[in-house]
């Protein structure tokens, strides 16, 4: 109500100032429109809402202001308002600014009956309304987030009921989560109960401390890693399954495994680098290709094998940005020698410390080829440019419009008798269709032969390629083609299909033309006649190929081929099935008489020395003979059957022939079912070691000898065929690999067994073991042998390592490194059977060895010009020249043994000596010898 000042005319007129003040400063927008929607009046907020001046707005429409969309819904609130509803409170409208933008304002509207006017009062809600609808998208957002991450997720309140859980929670306990909602978490997943997870949840229930840990899901058998964080009424629970993870770890520890392992066999020099670019690790390839000993490796910096490579802060900037840097640069070995390589570099983290891997591929053979394919790519388009190819042009009807000098010199025809004739009067066969005959046929050919017709009427072969011009419409407008003369070319297929059935060395037949030619000696056998095929394998072609190289080695099969034409029949068949396998087919009237007569003389000319390399070299052959019809009735099977005999012939000895008979494929078969009995029989503890005594020659000593030590002999205890020779099984171990560990165990027993020996006779006794080349070959191996050693406590200087001359010529330049490696700990090397193979004593001077071991045929053997005594006597002092000692074996008579002794032979070992024994008889002979015997 108003005061007494107030009602008097100044204090109305005051009151009235007042109420227009409050109006023109009011935030909200105040407008008063007539009853058809004009604006009549509006407030100063105008300005400052809607941008317009005051009098911008007087006489405007609400519709000029409101978004056309809301005219309708503008236009029903008028009408509303004077018929019956005149008040409507909060109406969102959108309004347009004078910029054009619109903004949502909360409008409230009033009619005034005796006025007749409306009166609204508009506030801008637009960032109140963009708020509340960020804060549903938000809402949504993370309730989508929650059904949608990886993890199951649900949330407990402290009474530890459930308030909420995602779709993948649900289902990983077997719920419907709608229902689940408010019950105790225990109701709903009860196997928690008997988890070690409840006890977790607790932990952080009462801590109000996050936890992570994993844990084992007995009703599904999987794992979980499960995060447990706490809020203001309770926790919320995050797990996802990691069995998958696990797994892979578990296959990680594998795979870093093999990955040590393949790191030393790399065909690339291999680099580890830290941060500080100090090499910490180097494969072996690195060092045989720097020259470095890996000790010599260890802490030179990197850039040492650099040879002017400027750009060390760029590369390093970018490695440890994450990018891998491939390089073409040159690297300096130890002796200054500068190779070119493709250096790949990556970058990785190891328990936060900076490493860089760098793997260096040699290119000195890739730079080489690549010079030369510049060199001939650059002569190829000198050739192409000097060599042009023939050059037609013709029009629609086919007529020739422009041809070039090559075509008139390959069709014989001068330029303007060319251009008199049309297409079809120039080629015989022409591979694409008539120009006037639309799109049907090719638009274009590329490299199809056609023949052209010469001037002189001889067909002229050449290579094709045209293409035909079209107009918008897909009419042909001309031809264009070019053409080469393959006429040669053509005359060369017919060599190639030579080539395709001769072996191109040796230009023998080769497998397809072998089977042609066998099948139809078999059609053409005549009733009571045989045919004999004969694999032939030679006996040590391996060894000369890799004694004087693959060159040699080819010289080698050339003369074996020129032989064995020389000694067959024109009928019969010589074929090169690859490698140094041969196969002869021959008529054979008489049978196996017959076959064997032919075998003999191929043994005869193979067994004549081959001078390779200015060296005679005397290789030899295994045959192995199959009878048609009497072995074999299809061609198939006379391979087959051939090639078991051969095999036969081989593990016999060598250089002689065997054949076929029925009983070698049952014995293929008992060697395939011992192999399957092999591989388990070292886990059932199926072998034992039984040692055969050593003795020096020792004139001082009674009877002339001292123990020295034993040499340590397998024995494979089979279940069922009983005490297995080493020689039925060595071999099968050394094909599948299963040598490496047997060779192990073999190592590890006999070091322990005799340590044990040692202590208990209280002397010291060297032991022998035998070593195949598979273990030679692994990089491992001098650091398995030390283990073997430290783990024994066996003294280095106990264990001798017998090699045979096959292993140490495999891979000289490995096999030197190993034997270096092996000889730095302190053990002997001997060399086994020395006299079987290519027995010199030059090449053995590569290696660091302290002992030979003569073959007893080389002891034995007879010459009419030399005594053996004299012979092995020079051979003796040649060793002891060389700083090696002499052991014979196979020692049966006191004759043998008088005669090594005057020879000056250092020590022997055979059955006059004494047999191989168990380890108790062995203790109880080592325990009775006096210590003044000993080595």
């Amino acid at each position: 109500m108003l005061d007494i000042p107030t009602a008097s005319p100044g204090g109305l007129a005051l009151l009235a100032e007042e109420n227009a003040a409050l109006i023109e400063n009011a935030l909200d927008l105040m407008v008063v429109l007539d009853a058809e929607g004009f604006i009549l009046r509006a407030n100063a907020a105008s300005r400052t809402l809607l941008g317009y001046q005051h009098d911008e707005l007087i006489g405007k429409h609400y519709n000029d202001v409101v978004h056309p969309e809301q005219h309708d819904e503008a236009s029903g609130i008028r009408d509303s308002l004077q018929n019956g509803h005149p008040q409507h409170p909060d109406i969102p409208i959108r309004v347009r600014r004078k910029d054009g933008q619109f903004i949502l304002m909360s409008v409230s509207a009033h009619w005034s009956g005796s006025h007749r006017r409306i009166f609204l009062t508009a506030r801008d809600v637009t960032a109140h309304h963009q708020a509340r609808e960020a804060l549903l998208r938000s809402e949504a957002a993370l309730n989508s987030m929650l059904d949608s991450i990886g993890d199951a997720f649900f949330a407990i309140d402290s009474g530890w009921r459930l308030t909420y859980a995602n779709q993948k929670a649900g289902d990983f306990v077997g719920v419907r989560v709608a229902d689940a909602i408010g019950h105790p978490l225990l109701d709903i997943a009860p196997d928690l109960q008997h988890s070690p997870s409840l006890q977790r949840y607790r932990n952080a229930m009462e801590t109000r401390q996050p936890a992570t840990f994993e844990t084992f899901w007995e009703p599904r058998q999987v794992w979980l890693e499960a995060r447990v964080y706490p809020h203001a009424d309770g926790i919320s629970v995050y797990f996802h399954e990691i069995t998958a993870r696990r797994e892979a770890e578990q296959a990680l520890r594998k795979s870093e495994k093999r990955f040590r392992k393949l790191f030393n066999q790399a065909g690339d020099s291999i680099m580890i680098v830290d941060g500080a670019l100090h090499i910490v690790a180097v494969n072996d390839q690195a060092c045989a290709r720097f020259g470095y000993s890996r000790e010599e490796f260890i802490g030179m910096v990197a850039t040492g094998v650099n040879n002017g490579f400027k750009e060390g802060p760029a590369l390093l900037e970018a490695l440890r940005a994450g990018h891998a840097q491939l390089l073409r640069t040159d690297k300096r070995c130890k002796d200054g020698t500068v190779f070119p390589a493709e250096v790949q570099i990556s970058r990785f983290d190891d328990e936060g410390e900076e490493f860089f891997l760098a793997v260096i591929r040699d290119l000195s053979d890739r730079a080489e080829a690549e010079r030369q394919l510049r060199e001939s790519e650059q002569r190829f388009r000198e050739v192409i440019e000097m060599t042009p190819a023939g050059y037609l042009l013709a029009g629609c009807d086919g007529a020739l419009l422009d041809v070039n000098p090559a075509l008139c010199t390959l069709s014989g025809y001068p330029r303007e008798m060319l251009l008199a004739l049309r297409l079809p009067e120039l080629f015989i066969c022409f591979p694409l269709a008539s120009l006037d005959t639309g799109e049907d046929g090719p638009a274009t050919v590329q490299g199809v032969e056609a023949v052209l017709r010469h001037r002189h009427g001889q067909p002229i072969h050449v290579l094709f390629n045209g293409s035909i011009k079209r107009d918008a419409a897909g009419r042909a407008i001309s031809l264009t083609g070019l053409m080469t003369d393959i006429t040669g070319r053509k005359a060369a297929e017919s060599r190639l299909q030579e080539l395709a059935t001769h072996d191109t060395l040796t230009g023998l037949p080769n497998r397809a033309l072998l089977g042609e030619r066998v099948q139809q000696m078999l059609d053409d056998c005549p009733y009571g006649s045989s045919v004999a095929v004969m694999f032939l394998d030679l006996d040590r072609f391996k060894e000369v190929n890799d004694s004087f190289g693959h060159e040699m080695g080819d010289v080698l099969l050339c003369e074996v081929a020129a032989r064995l034409r020389r000694v067959v029949r024109p009928t019969d068949i010589i074929a090169r099935l690859g490698g140094d396998e041969f196969v002869v087919a021959a008529h054979c009237a008489s049978g196996q008489p017959a076959a064997a007569v032919i075998a003999d003389k191929l043994l005869d000319v193979l067994t004549a020395p081959v001078k390779v390399g200015g060296i005679d070299v005397i290789v030899g052959a295994s045959i192995g003979i199959s009878m048609y019809p009497g072995d074999a009735q299809t061609r198939e099977a006379l391979f087959q059957t051939a090639d078991t005999a051969m095999y036969r012939a081989k593990n016999a000895g060598r250089n002689r022939y065997r054949l076929f008979e029925p009983e070698m494929t049952l014995a293929t078969q008992a060697r395939m079912a011992l192999e399957v009995s092999l591989r388990p029989a070292l886990a059932r503890e199926e072998f034992e070691l039984h040692y055969q005594p050593r003795y020096s020659l020792c004139p001082a000593a009674p009877g002339g000898t001292a123990l020295y030590g034993m040499e340590a002999l397998i024995r494979w205890n089979h279940p069922e065929r009983g005490q297995v020779p080493p020689q039925q099984f060595i071999g099968i171990a050394e094909e599948t690999g299963l040598i490496n560990a047997i060779g192990r165990w073999v190592m590890e027993e006999a070091c322990t067994r005799t340590r044990e020996l040692m202590d208990a006779c209280g002397r010291k006794v060297v032991v022998s073991v035998n070593v195949s080349a598979r273990q030679l070959a692994q990089a491992g191996f001098a650091a398995e042998v030390c283990a073997t050693l430290s783990r024994s406590g066996l003294p280095p200087d106990c264990l001798e390592l017998e090699l045979t001359e096959s292993a140490l010529i495999e891979d000289i330049d490995h096999t030197a490194t190993m034997l270096r490696e092996l000889k730095s700990l302190g053990i002997q090397v001997a060399v086994d059977d020395f006299g079987t193979g290519y027995s010199s004593l030059a090449y053995l001077r590569r290696f660091p060895i302290d002992v030979l071991k003569l073959d007893r045929s080389f002891v034995m053997q007879q010459d009419e010009n030399v005594t053996t005594v004299d012979f092995v006597k020079a051979f003796v002092d040649m060793a002891h020249a060389l700083g090696m000692a002499v052991v014979a074996e196979g020692v049966e008579t006191a004759e043998v043994l008088a005669f090594l002794r005057s020879a000056r032979c250092d020590q022997a070992q055979g059955y006059y000596l004494a047999r191989p024994m168990p380890l108790a008889r062995l203790r109880a002979l080592v325990c009775s010898t006096e210590d003044a015997a000993a080595p």
